[in-house]
């Protein structure tokens, strides 16, 4: 299975689904993290949100719950 931007997901047979954060944009605009600024990500998940702000220069402490 994949999934697309818009969170729809489709099935391809080869392996996991992978996530995409749909609101990307939008997290990263409310948020607006700056480097030497800490963030926790309570649903580290796949990491895409913790990519994005490290890439702002952000520190992350990253959480999930899920087992893989």
């Amino acid at each position: 299975m994949t999934a697309d931007r818009g969170g729809a997901q489709a099935h391809d047979g080869g392996g996991p689904v992978r996530h995409i954060p749909v609101l990307l944009d939008e997290v990263m605009d409310a948020m607006r993290p700056r480097p030497g600024e800490w963030i926790v990500d309570g649903t580290f998940g796949a990491g895409g949100y913790t990519g994005a702000i490290l890439g702002a220069g952000a520190g992350v402490v990253a959480i999930d719950r899920d087992p893989g």
